[in-house]
């Protein structure tokens, strides 16, 4: 992917050698320029835009200060000597080899091409640390590096944005800290992610998890996290990688969703299709009752005083059906008919007390408003004892009593066992 340029300068190396240096190819990614020199002084200023290595030679006077100006312009400097031994230790930390004379063709040739190769290996982790770092700032969601303690050793912007908090303060602090957990969640919090940590280590490969952070600020986030291990070249872990997409406004929108899809529009109670899934789901085995509700001259009420009285009939009713049932089951079916779901429930005389009192309330209420006073109530319920009856059996029976409510006398509630006889002769 990379290409860069080299300048190669000999300072007073042997002849030979200087020779049998400049004769070897370069490495893939380098192109070379290689020239000789008498003295240190005479090399050209380093290009910054380029890679520029000295091999120098005791073979030729140097001082201190030229070689560290030298390293100050980016310079990569070789000393070739006999006298290492007696070079300060500040000095030879200037040089980034030390190579020994007499030197030979084959020792230089030798010590270049390890030299070409660790500066191989340099520009190599360059680009690694480089694409790295591009690729974590360019992905959206959160991406951090943790050692096993969990202490963040690096993240990208989008984490330092969810926990509001720069990358030189997240650097090296832990979970709590930077997510600014309270007194009480601190230590919920670390153990929830030295737990994940463990799993992830004892998996050996990416996890997901769904987490949640209790922000200062932020209040509760919501997170989907993919982790996975770091290893040693013991193939010890040593810590992990974790992405995460904070998925909060996401969940919210879902439940939303899913609410709208489970709810009556105009009266906020559930529709048809929830109660089904509903009621098959937590019925169990356990007695059942059904209450079937109904609106008598609603259409007239629609046609006389149009759907705006309509609608708020509806939802007074809805209403009353809260207040009379708060601990059921309560179902707009469509139109102008209701369905209340009593789990644990079998007392017929208890739910007639109840329904003869959701009836008086709303006759109460129609009675107060002119254009409501047509309205009346009728009701039928059912009741499944053992638990066992299908439930599209158990409504079409409280819809039988409902409808001889309606053919008998309006404004009435009927239990289905007292009718069912009725409802046989009809069908009959």
């Amino acid at each position: 992917m990379y290409h860069y340029f080299t300048t190669l300068a000999l300072v007073g190396l042997p002849q030979e050698c200087a020779e049998a240096i400049k004769d070897m190819p370069p490495l893939s990614g380098f192109t070379r320029e290689t020239n000789s020199y008498r003295l240190l002084a005479d090399v050209p200023k380093a290009d910054r835009r380029k890679v520029n290595m000295i091999l120098l030679s005791d073979d030729t006077p140097w001082t201190a200060k030229e070689v560290e100006t030298r390293r100050q312009e980016g310079f990569y400097i070789m000393l070739c000597t006999q006298k290492a031994h007696e070079i300060p230790a500040g000095v030879l930390d200037l040089f980034l080899e030390i190579w020994p004379l007499p030197l030979t063709p084959e020792l230089a040739c030798h010590g270049f091409r390890r030299m070409q190769r660790r500066v191989k290996a340099d520009k190599d982790a360059w680009l690694t640390a480089n694409c790295l770092d591009i690729i974590c700032e360019t992905l959206p969601d959160m991406v951090w590096f943790k050692d096993m303690p969990g202490c963040h050793l690096k993240v990208n912007e989008p984490f330092c944005a969810a926990v509001g908090k720069t990358k030189e303060d997240v650097t090296g602090k832990f979970h709590s800290y930077i997510w600014g957990a309270l007194d009480d969640d601190v230590e919920h919090g670390e153990r929830v992610c030295h737990d994940s940590e463990m799993k992830v280590a004892a998996a050996g490969h990416t996890c997901l998890f769904n987490e949640e952070v209790m922000h200062a600020k932020r209040g509760l986030c919501q997170l989907k996290v993919y982790k996975t291990p770091v290893y040693d070249e013991n193939h010890e872990v040593i810590g992990t990688i974790g992405i995460a997409r904070d998925i909060t406004r996401e969940k919210e929108s879902q439940e939303k969703i899913l609410n709208m899809a489970r709810t009556d529009a105009l009266t906020g109670l559930s529709n048809r299709r929830y109660f089904y899934e509903y009621v098959e789901t937590h019925r169990g085995k356990n007695p059942l009752t059904v209450c079937y509700i109904d609106l008598d001259h609603f259409k007239k009420l629609n046609d006389t005083h149009g759907h705006q009285s309509g609608d708020a009939a509806l939802l007074s009713v809805s209403e009353l059906l809260k207040i009379t049932f708060p601990h059921d089951f309560v179902t707009r079916l469509g139109g102008d008919e209701f369905v209340v779901a009593l789990f644990n429930e079998a007392d017929r005389q208890g739910v007639t007390e109840r329904l003869g009192i959701l009836q008086k309330m709303a006759q109460d209420f129609f009675t107060m408003s002119p254009s409501l006073s047509m309205l009346t109530m009728s009701i039928g319920f059912a009741v499944d004892p053992t638990g066992t009856m299908p439930l599209d059996t158990l409504i079409q029976q409280a819809d039988d009593a409902l409808y001889v409510s309606k053919e008998m006398e309006r404004g009435t509630c009927h239990f289905y066992g007292d009718i069912k006889h009725l409802v046989a002769n009809r069908n009959k």
